[in-house]
């Protein structure tokens, strides 16, 4: 790409990686576990570890590997530019289709104001809201960005007064033990379920490392930003989630996704349940705001690196890439009827969604296992990168293994949807670098 300046630093990664992973979940997640009660918070006790794994892999990866892309950078030097180019489709596919559960929270939380949306009503307004986001971000990045910044202000400071107010409310006795939720046989499958679930409000780990190039300092900045931010995430979620169940109990939870509209309205009433209602939706709108410019920038980079075909290359007057964004908006309506259609309806959606990541993730860590050969030389510097890689691998295939069926079919979807883009840009995949023809195009297309 072009060369730019090297403008990001420590705080503005952190930033990003906890803007990136405190959004849609952190407002489900209490409702969504409810139904596991105290059983099923023990699955923050997994995925928290697997986070923590992850957040030191892709440090690991992107200070060795300061190139702007994300996680098909990394699976491409350790598996190939055509096990590159799989990774970086499902990725960018996912990065879109997981907009669907955010749209869904944000009907959630309105559905709290105007009262029970009809299935009709419920897709007309994420319709409305998906055309708004799709509209901002082909005004361009600076437009978008403007949008994203004052949403984001607002994001981090509530998430950590609120917790404050509901303590002050905050009874022991809520959190009953009760036995296994029907049809789990065993404590495993809990761990497992709710694990899968709970690692949703960790997706966007690698975030941080997509623009790797404009980093100040990589080698040392994106590693400390990246561990730095997972562990705020954690922080947030695991306080937000005791409080409003301290709060509200798991039995309220259980039959509301608005949790934090039920916790404000049994410790304050008197409308203050409208009054979260509408803020959460604005963050679920920078959020969205935030996957939908970076899907449609990680879609370019890919066809700037010759993976992509020359569709995604063509930009409007602000630069955006326009083919990226309409096929974007429109590939995620399927997600959200499969949402009203679906018996489980947000849980199976998002069991769905972050087993698609978890696969991304999963073969990143083989990659970094691989590349630990490369980087290091004697056995006990390859020690701690080992154990690193084998526990999150082992963490992934744990996760991931009470939806087994569900997610090898949906990422063979993907990957299936994939194969005509690869064979049409086999030969830009095989060569190492674009052509000349083709890097003036982008460049032309970014000016």
């Amino acid at each position: 790409m072009n060369i730019r300046k090297k403008e990001l630093g420590f705080i503005a990664l952190v930033s990003m990686v906890i803007g990136s992973q405190v959004g849609s979940g952190t407002f489900n997640l209490p409702s969504i576990l409810a139904p596991y009660k105290t059983t099923g918070l023990w699955g923050w006790l997994l995925a928290v570890p697997i986070a923590i794994c992850l957040a030191i892999i892709f440090s690991n990866l992107s200070s060795r590997l300061p190139k702007s892309g994300g996680p098909h950078v990394y699976v491409a030097e350790a598996f190939g530019r055509k096990t590159g180019f799989f990774t970086a489709w499902s990725y960018w596919l996912v990065s879109w289709s997981s907009n669907s559960v955010i749209l869904v929270t944000i009907v959630n939380y309105l559905s709290t104001i105007t009262g029970e949306l009809s299935t009709f009503q419920t897709l007309a307004v994420e319709s409305l809201v998906l055309l708004f986001v799709t509209c901002a971000n082909l005004r361009g990045l600076k437009f978008s960005g403007v949008v994203e910044t004052i949403l984001a202000i607002l994001k981090v400071l509530p998430l950590l007064l609120l917790p404050v107010l509901f303590f002050m409310s905050f009874d022991s006795s809520r959190f009953s033990c009760d036995n296994l939720p029907a049809g789990k046989e065993s404590v495993s499958s809990v761990l497992s379920a709710t694990a899968l679930l709970a690692f949703w409000g960790f997706i966007g780990i690698e975030c941080a490392t997509t623009p790797a190039s404009s980093v100040k300092n990589p080698k040392k900045t994106l590693p400390r930003a990246i561990i730095a931010g997972t562990l705020c995430a954690a922080l947030i979620y695991i306080i937000n989630i005791i409080s409003i169940v301290g709060v509200v109990g798991f039995d309220k939870l259980s039959v509301s996704h608005a949790s934090y509209a039920v916790a404000m309205d049994a410790v304050f009433g008197n409308h203050s349940d409208t009054l979260i209602s509408v803020f959460i939706i604005m963050l679920c709108i920078g959020t969205l705001n935030s996957w939908t410019l970076s899907g449609s920038q990680m879609a370019y980079g890919a066809y700037y690196n010759g993976l992509f075909p020359k569709s995604f290359g063509k930009v409007n007057k602000f630069g955006v890439p326009i083919a990226a964004l309409v096929f974007a908006a429109l590939g995620t309506l399927p997600f959200l009827i499969f949402e009203q259609i679906s018996k489980g309806g947000l849980s199976d959606l998002t069991d769905m969604m972050c087993s698609v990541f978890l696969y991304v993730y999963l073969i990143c860590c083989f990659a970094h296992l691989k590349l630990i050969n490369k980087w290091y030389k004697t056995s006990k510097e390859k020690l701690v990168p080992r154990v690193l890689s084998c526990f999150a691998i082992a963490g992934c295939l744990f996760v991931l293994s009470q939806s087994v069926v569900i997610s090898i079919v949906v990422i063979a979807i993907f990957i299936a949807l994939g194969i005509p883009v690869f064979i049409r840009c086999k030969d830009s995949i095989k060569n190492k670098s674009i052509s000349d023809n083709h890097r003036k195009m982008a460049e032309a297309g970014r000016k």
